[in-house]
């Protein structure tokens, strides 16, 4: 254990001493070199500033497919891979064989038995309670009941409030604010009240963000190195801790509060569907889907998924989204004039309008366009991981050994010249437009934001209407103009998510 640490250290030292030297002969035209022992640490270290980017620059060399070899006798290699036909393989047409695995549970033991951990059996039964969940029409009409009334009477507000004083603000904090609000009231029937004035403190967001931080390296770390911090309770491993604990107080609240407000209601032999709708109530009631009432810590464990789903993934699109029309006005522009040629409004708050008809936000064509290209430049979730159950040879001809380790580029897969053309880097949502002038359907496994196969975002479809109905009340009442002079990049995680926020002045387009 103390041997991996110290070579770890090492390289880290000689990164900071020699970065010219190292870029010299630990890369091998943009390639990592694979040393003895240490095998190719040394361009993982050298850089861990920009993991994503480089990911992206191996696999386009290598045609889409790179084994990662890491320090001898650890964990630490993986197969590496952007190739459409080896993402169909994976995800789709062989699926059954590459799980998500034991591996995958070490890195994210916080998410217990849920959706997002499980495999076969448990699987299937986690994905029914999802899809009965997102598909019940009274969830259909308490989310839009929700989030019109979350667009007015926060985020609205909030928007007032920061433009009349022309305030500098952290748009990515608001909007994960707006969407944990939501998700907390669709999910466990409590308001956070997070998105107002005030901007209270967003325990839950930060516990997630270190939780999914320290994820990230426990992947690419040996597991003895990770395990040492976590027993010293330092680095990482320590925030991590302290999130765990964080998660699991706010989580047994809700699940005794609802407990408690479900037993009322039976007592009381009548319940408010409408308003009692929420995930947690349809999973501690719904026993013709769920089976018998299953037990806390599951209850808890899929709760978290939920809120992760809600909370860390269509609010850093929008926030990614909000980046690329400010450096874009003609996209923007135009996305204005279809929301004034499609939607009916609404007044609010004064002379602010917002879609009064959420049918509507279908016509948006070119709003739906604008949010796919950046989804394909910056999709929230970057990597997909899976583990090969049985030894066999991927459609590129790779063999994979039983027990490895495979990640799939989502982020380099929106970067790859053969995939979108030598303007892949360009933001131009007219690639998702048809002759027609309807929206271009991609495959999944070419555009795999959302993933593919069997393990699909049953969420899709949710994610475009909380969206289109977020951006369309911000791009039509206001001008959004980015901070000048920021260093804008993504954090080390598992989601895709700004570093330091993106700042913005916000300024109302008509009194």
């Amino acid at each position: 254990m103390m041997a991996v640490l110290f070579v770890y250290l090492g390289f880290m030292v000689l990164g900071i001493i020699s970065p010219c030297f190292l870029y010299r002969f630990i890369d091998n035209n943009g390639l990592p070199r694979n040393w003895p022992f240490v095998g190719m640490i040394p361009t993982l270290l050298l850089n861990i500033h920009r993991p994503h980017d480089k990911v992206a620059q191996v696999l386009r060399r290598s045609n889409g497919t790179f084994f990662y070899r890491g320090l001898w006798f650890t964990n630490t290699s993986f197969l590496g891979t952007s190739d459409p036909e080896n993402v169909r393989y994976i995800l789709s047409s062989n699926s059954s064989v590459y799980l998500k695995g034991p591996e995958w549970l070490k890195q994210f033991d916080i998410f217990g038995e849920a959706l997002f951990n499980s495999d076969g059996e448990a699987w299937k039964c986690h994905r029914r309670v999802f899809h009965a969940f997102l598909n019940h029409p009274q969830f259909r009409k308490s989310l839009s009941m929700v989030l019109h009334q979350r667009i007015e009477e926060a985020l609205v507000k909030v928007l007032e409030y920061v433009s009349g004083r022309e305030m500098v603000v952290n748009l990515q904090d608001l909007l994960v604010r707006h969407a944990f609000d939501i998700g907390c009231i669709t999910g466990v029937g409590f308001n956070p009240g997070l998105l107002c004035i005030e901007l209270p403190e967003n325990r839950f967001q930060k516990a997630m963000s270190d939780t999914l931080e320290a994820a990230f390296y426990r992947y690419v770390m040996p597991d003895s190195l990770w395990k040492l911090q976590s027993w010293l309770q330092i680095g990482k491993e320590k925030k991590r801790s302290d999130a765990w604990k964080d998660f699991d107080d706010l989580l047994t609240q809700f699940i005794s509060t609802q407990r408690h407000k479900s037993n009322k209601s039976v007592e009381s032999s009548g319940s408010n569907e409408e308003n009692d709708f929420n995930f947690l109530n349809f999973f501690l009631t719904g026993h013709e889907i769920t089976g018998p009432t299953p037990k806390d810590s599951l209850i808890r464990d899929n709760l978290m998924q939920f809120l992760l789903a809600s909370d860390g993934t269509y609010s850093l699109t929008l926030t990614w989204f909000f980046y690329l029309i400010s450096k874009a006005p003609m996209v923007e522009n135009k996305i204005r004039e279809e929301i004034k040629r499609h939607l009916s409004m609404k007044e609010v708050e004064g002379s602010v309008q917002i879609p009064s008809n959420y049918d509507e936000l279908s016509k948006l064509t070119y709003l739906h366009a604008a949010l796919c290209e950046t989804l394909r430049l910056y999709p929230p979730i970057p990597f997909e991981f899976r583990t090969c159950t049985k030894q066999e040879y991927l459609p590129s001809g790779h063999r994979v050994d039983q027990n490895t380790r495979i990640i799939i580029g989502i982020h380099a897969m929106g970067r790859m010249e053969s995939l979108w053309g030598e303007d892949c880097y360009a933001f131009k949502p007219e690639r998702w437009i048809g002759e027609d002038g309807k929206i271009k359907r991609e495959s999944p496994t070419k555009f795999s934001a959302f993933i593919a196969g069997p393990r699909i975002c049953p969420g899709k479809e949710v994610s475009f209407l909380l969206m289109k109905a977020t951006a369309t009340a911000i791009i039509h009442n206001y001008n959004v103009h980015v901070v000048e002079g920021q260093n804008i990049g993504p954090k080390n995680s598992v989601l895709y998510q700004m570093k330091k926020g993106l700042m913005v002045r916000v300024k109302k387009r008509w009194s």
